[in-house]
Formats: C-alpha cells, structure tokens, sequence
C-alpha cells in the first residue's frame, strides 16, 4: 500500500560517547502525497543521503524530522541517515491505547496530546506488527496497517500552547498539516515568537485571511494580530 512505510535500520555509528546512535531509513512520497516514516527511537537529527526521486528532496519543504521519525511530501523519496538517542529501559508509565487495521486498511488513532515514546504491549491481531512497516508513530498519534491489530502504551509530553498577551494569538500545524485558527476580522498579523523546529514563513507556511491566521508544515508560532476595525 502507498501509505506502507519501509525502514531500513542499519546502526552506523555511536556517537556523543555512547548517547546515540545512527539508523538508515528510505522513505518516499508516492504519487506525490505526505508520508512519513518511523524511525527505531527518538530522533535527534537527521540528513539526506540518496535521493531517489526526480522530485526534489529540500529539507524543511519537501522532507523533514520529527522525535518519531521523518517525513517527505511533493514526491521527494530517499534514503536518510537519522541520528537517535540511545534507547532507555522500558518505562512502565503512559496510556494504553489499541489501534486497530480492520480490512487490512491503514488506520490512524489520533492522541490528543503530542506523543513522546510508544511500546507495542500486547498484538491482537494473527496479522504480524512490525515497527516501521505495519504500525509506526508520529507527533499526532499511532498507525496500523495490513491487518495489524494491538495494544501499545504511549507516552505524552504535554505542551500546552504557550500564554498570549491581548492582541496576541497562537496558531499550531500539528503533525505538519494545515491548521486554521479563527481570530475574528483582521487587517494583518506579524509572527512575534516561532515556538516550532519547521520554519514558519509567511506564505508559505503561514499566512492570513480576511478573519484568521492559517499554518502549514509543522509551523507553530505566537502572531500579533491588526484587528480590521
């Protein structure tokens, strides 16, 4: 399926004496759509090694990382060298979670908060699940596909969107997809503090209307907003 996510982890290096490590994975953008690829731990860092599309891979447009892993859009479809923390031992805390591929359909449970860490517990399904190519994780939530079924515990990190004065408002793009935030009427808007890794640039990866702020691509920023009157 389009939406399957191949990873290939080949452990390349430890560095920072011992605190991470190195993984290889290809990741592509079928027919020109968002895909995003899990990586084994969190990541630190991350660099385009083949590209093997003709469309381009520019990173921060067309590809990118998160803790959980990278993604590519616009068909951009490569092998990238990701650099993770070390694993730590199996943490016992977070929520429980069961995440279903019914058909054999990919499936994505969405959390409500942003996921920091998630461990398969327990597989429900005779269909196996194997990390990066039948459930993986993002930002956002879990995802299944090909008829695995199972139980994983996940853990969040809360991050509440950040206090704003008067005439101040936040706007977030989570999981790197486009987000509207209502303001009422407005002139104009001036991004004040980018509070996110992806680049928030104006018109292309936010904008406004005549009545809100619009984001993009993993943008999250504080904006002062003109009212119209």
């Amino acid at each position: 399926m389009g939406r399957i996510a191949t990873v290939i982890v080949v452990v390349l290096a430890a560095a920072f004496a011992g605190a991470a490590q190195a993984q290889e994975i290809r990741c592509q953008s079928r027919n020109y759509q968002y895909q995003f690829c899990s990586s084994a731990g969190e990541v630190i860092n991350a660099w385009l090694v083949t590209q093997e599309s003709r469309a381009s891979c520019i990173r921060g447009r067309t590809w990118g990382w998160q803790s959980g892993g990278v993604w590519v859009s616009n068909g951009c479809s490569g092998r990238f060298r990701v650099e993770t923390a070390r694993p730590q031992p199996p943490w016992s805390g977070g929520d429980r979670l069961v995440c279903e591929s019914r058909g054999f359909r990919h499936e994505f449970c969405a959390v409500p908060q942003r996921v920091f860490q998630v461990v398969l517990v327990r597989q429900l399904s005779n269909s196996p699940c194997q990390l990066g190519s039948t459930w993986g994780w993002r930002d956002d939530g879990v995802w299944v596909d090909r008829g695995c079924s199972a139980e994983f515990r996940v853990q969040t990190r809360f991050s509440p969107a950040p206090p704003v004065r008067p005439g101040q408002t936040f706007c977030a793009s989570r999981g790197f997809r486009y987000a509207f935030c209502d303001t009422g009427p407005i002139r104009d808007a001036q991004l004040m503090v980018q509070q996110s890794q992806a680049p928030c640039v104006r018109g292309r990866s936010w904008g406004t209307t005549s009545n809100g702020i619009w984001v993009d691509n993993g943008c999250a920023a504080t904006f002062r907003v003109t009212p119209r009157w």
